[in-house]
């Protein structure tokens, strides 16, 4: 089953103090919808977007470029650390390396990042396939992602294939953010669950190491 949210969502919008949410690549703002709504009944101001080329169809993302994503998170923080005296960056895989970037350009509070994919268990499509084969193959079913007794229960949050050009685009952003991981120095939060299929717990470490925060943590959720 597939199922996304086409609205943008913002809660508690008289608050000063601002969450910026960013969800997952082929996700949407029903994957951080609730998170969002909570926190704003915490009492921040949240805000959650859909990305371009999210929400509406795998054809729209595949037209996609890196730059678009990074364009439009930059603007919707830049909006929100106008009317806010303290700003949080949350991010979610893709998500997690968009939160990054934010952290590396943007003076803010603190920054949570989950899932952080900016390596994949699948290294060889990630590294290979992918760069060759993306102008052939338009789409790839997300099914050869997971295990098949995952697969037959699993309910897609977001599009039910990977667009390919846009793998490719995402690929691109996992190398541009890379190069500025030392220029975080935010407190920052590092989660990642053990049974995540996609991105790896190595992960966790490698961005832990090379980010210059002074104040950083890890969380692994069982």
């Amino acid at each position: 089953m597939e199922y996304f949210d086409t609205k943008n969502y913002q809660f508690n919008t008289k608050s000063r103090d601002g969450v910026y949410i960013i969800h997952g690549f082929t996700g949407s703002t029903n994957e951080i919808r609730e998170l969002a709504e909570y926190l704003g009944n915490q009492g921040f101001y949240t805000r959650a977007d859909n990305l371009p080329g999210h929400g509406s169809t795998p054809e729209d993302c595949n037209r996609c470029r890196y730059t678009d994503w990074i364009e439009f998170v930059e603007q919707g923080l830049a909006e929100m650390i106008s009317r806010c005296d303290n700003v949080y960056v949350i991010g979610i895989s893709m998500g997690s390396l968009l939160a990054l970037h934010l952290s590396s350009i943007f003076p803010l509070n603190a920054a949570v990042y989950a899932s952080v994919a900016i390596k994949f268990k699948d290294k060889i499509s990630a590294r290979i396939l992918t760069p060759l084969f993306h102008r052939i193959i338009p789409f790839r079913s997300k099914k050869y992602s997971y295990p098949k007794h995952l697969w037959d229960n699993f309910e897609c949050i977001g599009y039910k294939v990977w667009p390919m050009s846009a793998l490719n685009e995402m690929r691109k952003l996992t190398n541009y953010v890379n190069s500025e991981l030392s220029s975080v120095t935010c407190p920052s939060l590092l989660i990642h669950s053990n049974t995540d299929q996609l991105t790896l717990k190595e992960n966790i470490e490698y961005v832990y190491q090379n980010i210059s925060s002074e104040h950083k943590e890890t969380f692994f959720i069982e």
